[in-house]
């Protein structure tokens, strides 16, 4: 083979790479949607997963929303999203509804509140979520 014709099919080999790797790969997998939330390990966070419960965004200390799942576990909403949710009761939004919330468990340990029992959860997304 000649340098030029070798150059050339480097290049085409190049580009068929590249064209077979930005077409159809795949992307990031969807958080899963899970029954039973297990805590996060004590040096970093869980993985990003769906949850699907009762969230009572106003209960008797401030800060301190919550949520039931659909298989009686309890969890505590924390994080900015929490926040705005308990703050928005204050404006009219219900104080507990049915909901869908995508988050991580952190460190129960390392993070204890007056808010009580129940494994802190940061609540990132909350979507209405009727029962069916």
């Amino acid at each position: 083979m000649n340098p030029p014709a070798s150059v050339a099919l480097v290049l085409a080999a190049t580009a068929a790479s590249l064209l077979a790797c930005s077409s159809d790969a795949p992307g990031p997998s969807p958080p899963s949607t899970t029954g039973w939330v297990h805590p996060a390990p004590t040096d970093r966070p869980g993985p990003q997963i769906v949850v699907d419960g009762t969230a009572t965004w106003r209960t008797d200390h401030v800060g301190c929303a919550e949520m039931v799942t659909d298989h009686g576990q309890k969890l505590r909403l924390v994080g900015q999203v929490a926040t705005d949710h308990e703050r928005a009761v204050f404006e009219g939004a219900p104080a507990q509804e049915r909901v869908r919330i995508t988050g991580y468990t952190f460190d129960p340990l390392a993070n204890a509140t007056v808010c009580g029992s129940g494994i802190p959860f940061v609540a990132e997304k909350v979507e209405p979520h009727p029962i069916r």
